[in-house]
């Protein structure tokens, strides 16, 4: 998962907003997409798959095939029900691979047992504990750890955990590797057997490409770490940074 922390500070947000902020246009929020990928390594900040228009995942659909593109849409979701008044609120827009948004999360929006209501404005915000995580505002080392692993057919994955000791950001880490299946991907299934075969291919794509780099590591082969983050390009992956924080298990 990839830290967005650095968004609204990105030199180019502010043109971004100041477009926004004069536009008329129902979907403006759109306007957003190209700071968004730049901030995210022109990645989905939530399954980490590439958003390069030369690199988009595809996989079959009952259209035949359909591309994994970049979308951007609500953390909060704009559905009459749940946060119609956040609808043009900037800092409620969030990147995501189209699947991440519509085959995975839609208008999913969990919340902690604790909260007493929903926001209506962001001035309630703060009162809410959302149980789907956002790369922009949390701190996503403090959530989870990574795991290289079988699957229960056997296949090699790179998948999250949870890993905080307090009960809220536990389950709030929990919620949003289920809601994505980010973790024990043949049990989280998705209803669509398309969708979580792209999934689960995915995240053994995550581990092919980080496990000879987490070997030379411990093996204190230099040289060969250097080549695979080269040959991969690893340093663009949110990844990257929990494996240099020791933050990861090898089960394999």
């Amino acid at each position: 998962m990839i830290d967005m922390s650095q968004l609204y500070n990105h030199l180019d947000y502010s043109a971004a907003l100041g477009n926004f902020n004069h536009s008329i246009h129902e979907r403006r929020w759109l306007g957003f997409r190209d700071i968004h990928l730049k901030v995210a390594k022109y990645k989905c900040p939530i399954c980490e798959c590439s958003l390069k228009q030369n690199e988009l995942l595809t996989r079959s659909s009952k259209d035949g095939v359909t591309q994994i593109k970049a979308t951007i849409d609500h953390y909060r979701p704009k559905d009459d029900s749940l946060y119609p008044r956040l609808v043009y609120e900037h800092t409620n827009y969030l990147l995501m691979c189209s699947d991440c948004n519509n085959a995975y999360k839609g208008n999913l929006f969990p919340l902690h047992s604790s909260t007493p209501q929903r926001a209506v404005s962001l001035i309630d915000i703060d009162a809410e504990k959302p149980l789907i995580v956002n790369p922009i505002t949390d701190n996503l080392l403090a959530l989870f750890t990574l795991v290289f692993r079988y699957t229960r057919s056997g296949k090699k994955v790179l998948e999250l955990i949870a890993r905080s000791d307090d009960a809220y950001l536990k389950e709030k880490a929990e919620e949003t590797i289920k809601v994505f299946s980010l973790g024990d991907c043949e049990i989280n299934v998705h209803q669509n057997r398309n969708v979580q075969i792209c999934r689960i291919n995915l995240l053994n794509d995550h581990f092919k490409k980080f496990y000879g780099f987490i070997e030379a590591r411990k093996n204190k082969d230099n040289g060969k770490a250097i080549a695979e983050i080269r040959k991969y390009r690893l340093r663009d992956y949110g990844f990257y940074e929990f494996i240099i924080k020791e933050q990861y298990q090898n089960l394999i």
